[in-house]
């Protein structure tokens, strides 16, 4: 639940230990390495880039994963496969398995030949197509292009046209028109003119519509050419069935080479590695970020491999340290927003922690229905579980998880059990709500929403608005202090002291007088003026920490400008009413729902209650659906904006371990030869 320290090392090392060093590294996946091929001057003389050449093991997995890709469409039976668990030892000695690394070479001429091949047989199938558009045409197709007294030229006329160009033909006995075929709209014709008469033919053609037919270097008949290319499309389709079935053979190999794809990234991954490190004849050095509490271990590790030395040394100037995180197992799932939003920088605070809370509560509200998170619960716990087997992070499910949890908390006394009718539920379940209801000044049960079924007035709006009057209250606290941690002292405290005196003194006083009528305090009591008092104050502190820097009148438009910001504050409390729009809207979804239900089971006898089943399950599962990634979007968005906003930067650099993360195989880190603990 903190910002890890870390410290930058050097691992020097023999170069016949560079690969057992790197396997190391890699292996233990708590180092981020640096990439120094190009570093300071002073090492240039002794240390050079390590010329390690990548590019072909790197065109070999692109190629691989193309092969994979085009067997999977070639696949006769499906089978359920479990993830094959492997060593890391086990896995690279598939990436020296020469005998399977051929038959995936063997794989991947097959796709590439069979993209070929069709991609031949398409153009012969245009070709056999346009041929077959001339199949009338028995004159030599290079009879088209010679040049002599007489010309000839085959094209399209528009039907409407002919007769008019016969009309031409009459007139001229220099030009003969043949028609030799008839279409719906248009005839296919041959003209044969005197070259004298062509010109001035064309022309007068082209205005009645004619398009001419550019029948490029064929010679021969169309027939002749029509009888060539079916054999050659024959021809093509008993190479592509030969190749289809070396397809089939190849795609029962999948798992292996899904696995030679793992084999081959991991070793990719360490070679660029040590391509990014730098090396003399017979010295290997690296660079990397490791946290401070895993610095012992990998030492040790390390300098047990033989020749290999790890020692601390300082950050280059104006370098800047990764903030790897380390989360309790309860604010884990958190991390998940952090990533998202961006790491907090080495003098900011980890803001997983403070948000988890606030997020979890509103993520329940959005939801808002009791039943809805134990569906929610139980789903996400399932979807925990299974991505655990298959060796993934958990954290989504975790959260979605907590947000159940919350949901079934915020169910119960919002009265929301899948949008039941309120005045329905037993009592007991009914307490829970009329409790929080008398919490609200203003509810009167029956009234307002408990009109269409629920338990809950319109009045628990202004609790949303107090819930995010009190998280930007906290986030104005957590800024103050950030800003001591960094040393900014009694600045600080006055400017951070302005804002807390705005909040406290502005919104108090605006939900009496605008919201609740009245009823948290008597309006023309001394309440209201001591309240306008503390605004006051807070709004002259910011006015004068907002023009502190500025010379002259530049200290009135910066400190007015500054003061302005208080008008924001209320937008942001503002911004906090979607908790409610949401968790209203689910509810009456839910109950809309189970009104058609009813109504099937009422109008249709049998069949009315086989199909109101059905859409009870589908249309909650639906109705919760909408309301998970509703309530995940806009309750992050509640965090980064307006929470985040007041004390957050987020410009910190992620710490990225050097690890594989295999997509096909599960390795069993702990039973390697290398040493990882």
């Amino acid at each position: 639940m903190a910002l890890d320290g870390v410290s930058k090392i050097e691992v020097l090392c023999h170069a016949v230990r560079r690969a057992d060093v790197l396997a190391a590294v890699e292996s233990s996946g708590n180092v981020q390495l640096k990439d120094i091929s190009e570093v300071r001057e002073e090492k240039e003389t002794l240390f050079k880039p390590a010329q390690i050449e990548t590019s072909e093991l790197a065109e070999k997995i692109a190629d691989l994963e193309k092969t994979i890709s085009f067997l999977e469409g070639y696949i006769t039976e499906k089978k359920k496969t479990n993830t094959p668990v492997m060593s890391e030892d086990e896995l690279l000695d598939r990436a020296g398995d020469d005998e399977l690394t051929a038959k995936a070479a063997e794989a991947w001429n097959v796709a590439v030949n069979t993209a070929k091949r069709e991609g031949g047989r398409k153009e012969l199938e245009q070709e056999k197509q346009f041929l077959l558009d001339w199949h009338n045409l028995s004159i030599p197709l290079e009879e088209f292009h010679r040049r002599g007294k007489v010309l000839l030229r085959a094209g399209v006329l528009e039907r409407e046209s002919i007769q008019a160009v016969h009309s031409i033909e009459a007139e001229n006995e220099l030009f003969h028109i043949e028609v030799i075929d008839s279409g719906k709209s248009s005839e296919q014709v041959v003209l044969a003119m005197h070259c004298s008469e062509s010109e001035v033919i064309l022309k007068k053609l082209s205005e009645y519509g004619f398009t001419g037919q550019d029948f490029g270097g064929r010679s021969g008949t169309v027939g002749e050419l029509l009888k060539e290319v079916k054999e050659e499309i024959d021809h093509v389709q008993k190479k592509e069935a030969s190749l289809k079935t070396e397809a089939e053979t190849f795609a029962e190999m999948i798992p292996e080479f899904k696995i030679l794809l793992d084999a081959a990234g991991l070793l990719l991954l360490r070679q660029e590695a040590a391509a990014n490190s730098r090396a003399s004849r017979s010295i290997f050095l690296l660079e990397a970020w490791i946290r401070d509490r895993d610095l012992d271990n990998l030492k040790a590790n390390l300098e047990s491999l033989g020749e290999v030395s790890v020692s601390k040394i300082e950050p280059e100037e104006g370098e800047i340290p990764p903030s790897p995180l380390t989360e309790t197992p309860a604010m884990d799932p958190y991390a998940l927003l952090t990533d998202m939003y961006g790491y907090p920088t080495r003098k900011e605070l980890d803001p997983t922690a403070l948000m988890a809370p606030f997020y979890a509560f509103f993520f329940g509200i959005c939801i808002g229905d009791a039943g809805y998170g134990i569906a929610l619960a139980i789903l996400a716990a399932l979807g925990s579980r299974m991505t655990k087997k298959k060796g993934k992070n958990p954290r989504l499910f975790n959260l979605l998880f907590q947000g159940g949890i919350a949901s079934i908390i915020v169910g119960v006394f919002l009265g929301g059990w899948f949008g039941a009718d309120y005045a329905l539920l037993p009592y007991f379940l009914q307490a829970p709500a009329n409790l929080l209801n008398n919490l609200v000044p203003g509810f009167v049960p029956g009234g307002g929403a408990g009109q269409r079924g629920f338990g809950v007035s319109e009045q628990f709006l202004y609790l949303t608005l107090a819930f995010g009057f009190f998280q930007l209250l906290a986030g104005i606290v957590i800024n103050l202090v950030k800003r001591l941690k960094i040393g900014e002292g009694v600045i600080a405290i006055v400017d951070q002291t302005g804002w807390l005196l705005a909040m406290i003194g502005l919104f108090p006083w605006l939900f009496n007088n605008y919201l609740l009528e009245g009823k948290l305090y008597n309006a023309n009591g001394p309440v209201g003026s001591i309240l306008l008092m503390i605004l006051g104050g807070g709004a002259l502190l910011i006015f004068i920490m907002g023009g502190r820097e500025a010379k002259g009148l530049g200290k009135l438009g910066l400190g007015a400008y500054a003061m302005y910001g208080i008008v924001n504050l209320l937008g942001d409390v503002l911004s906090y009413s979607r908790l409610f729009a949401l968790a209203l809207s689910s509810a009456i979804i839910a109950r809309v729902i189970n009104e058609i239900a009813g109504q099937l089971t009422a109008g249709i006898p049998v069949l009315g209650l086989i199909l109101a089943i059905f859409l009870l399950a589908g249309g909650h599962l639906f109705n919760l659906a909408m309301a998970c990634l509703s309530g995940f979007i806009h309750t992050a968005r509640l965090q980064f904006v307006e929470f985040f906003g007041k004390f957050y930067d987020g410009t910190g650099k992620a710490f990225k371990p050097f690890r594989y993360e295999s997509k096909y195989v599960q390795i069993d880190r702990k039973n390697s030869k290398t040493k990882t603990s």
